[in-house]
């Protein structure tokens, strides 16, 4: 008598599972990037997310200090980056285990794959555009350049970054 009640409550939920509506709005991933800032940036670009141990990521000589190393996935090679540190801001990342990378690709014929090391990821959220605020007065002009907007939750301003923008000084570092 209890299976068949679990099924018929199982096949009731996926049932309303199917219906159910999407959110309405892009999709963005929400990371923290140090202990203290909260930040969005669009899935458009990520092509996957990750925790990898350290040991996995393989350190390279005469590199920025926001440069961590090499890592392989899906049989690609890329470099990984402290976000923080990269954004100018303090790094939390210390001497971890592992990190939690985001794996981003560049809109080119032949892209190029970056990952984003960040203290933690928290979940996908999806943004209608009316919600998202161009005016980026909030934050120091350092920080401004890797923005595409922000939004505001619960009394707070969580920036939206822009990775054409990251990938731009990532290009610098190398001139």
């Amino acid at each position: 008598m209890k299976t068949s009640n679990a099924v018929s409550r199982i096949t009731d939920n996926l049932q309303e599972l199917f219906k159910a509506k999407l959110a309405s709005g892009d999709a963005y991933i929400r990371i923290q990037i140090t202990s203290d800032m909260t930040a969005l940036l669009s899935m458009e670009q990520v092509q996957e997310s990750l925790v990898i141990d350290t040991e996995k990521i393989t350190s390279l000589p005469s590199m920025p200090e926001s440069a961590i190393g090499i890592m392989s996935s899906r049989n690609r090679v890329f470099c990984v980056f402290d976000l923080a540190q990269l954004l100018a801001l303090p790094s939390s990342l210390g001497s971890p285990r592992q990190y939690q990378v985001i794996v981003l690709q560049t809109i080119e014929e032949q892209p190029i794959y970056i990952g984003l090391a960040v203290t933690r990821l928290q979940g996908m959220v999806r943004l209608p555009v009316e919600k998202i605020q161009s005016s980026l007065d909030a934050f120091p002009s350092e920080l401004a350049s890797y923005l595409s907007g922000a939004v505001i939750e619960e009394e707070t301003v969580i920036p939206i970054l822009e990775f054409n923008s990251i990938f731009k000084a990532l290009a610098q570092l190398n001139e």
